[in-house]
């Protein structure tokens, strides 16, 4: 059977710069970098939105709150988008993959940084399934979250490799049976990928 390969997106398909949303962040609050940091790299509330319990508007007013920032709505979504940018350095593997295999992508993200990635990183155009936090009521490192994806995919664990950035993700998969690689760098997981594929 021909594996299904599935991505994580931050910090693997998409690069994540933490520094700038908390500079921009910070500039405007009266609390301490480190303070801002600590709730805006998946603190409770980013958690809550990545879990899809708050609406964009009710994390921006919780967030905001939280931090002491007074900021528009729209202002707030531009800083909160600035954490993304396509890694335009794994697009190529990707598009070879995609001609062979059925790609999927599994997330924990929030409905504003999907949205903001569907409509900027056309890596993203030739995935064919999406398993997203907020839609699905569940984080990584679940077992729970891994078991949703593969009753939606309805194929088995060692027919999947799976691809992410953090290793308590990738263990968590593996303790599945699936095939888990830890993403450093395109040209480590093309190697990693061409011993198993």
């Amino acid at each position: 059977m021909v594996p299904t390969i599935i991505f994580d997106l931050g910090g693997v398909l998409v690069n994540l710069d933490w520094d700038k949303v908390c500079t921009s962040l910070t500039a405007l609050s009266d609390r301490p970098y480190d303070n801002v940091m600590k709730e805006v790299q998946n603190g409770p509330i980013v958690e809550a939105s990545m879990l899809g319990h708050l609406t964009p508007q009710e994390f921006h007013e919780a967030l905001s709150e939280e931090i002491h920032v007074d900021i528009p709505f729209d202002k707030f979504i531009v800083i909160w988008n600035s954490l993304l940018s396509q890694n335009e350095s794994i697009a190529p593997l990707v598009a070879e993959l995609a001609s062979t295999h059925s790609l999927v992508v599994a997330s924990n993200t929030d409905s504003i940084h999907f949205s903001y990635s569907m409509n900027n990183f056309s890596t993203l155009k030739v995935f064919d399934r999406f398993f997203l936090s907020y839609e699905m009521d569940l984080l990584k490192p679940d077992p729970a979250y891994f078991h949703h994806v593969l009753n939606g995919l309805r194929t088995s664990p060692s027919s999947c490799i799976f691809i992410d950035d953090r290793c308590d993700n990738i263990r968590s998969a593996r303790n599945l049976g699936m095939r888990g690689l830890i993403f450093q760098s395109v040209e480590k997981l093309k190697s990693n990928l061409a011993l198993i594929l």
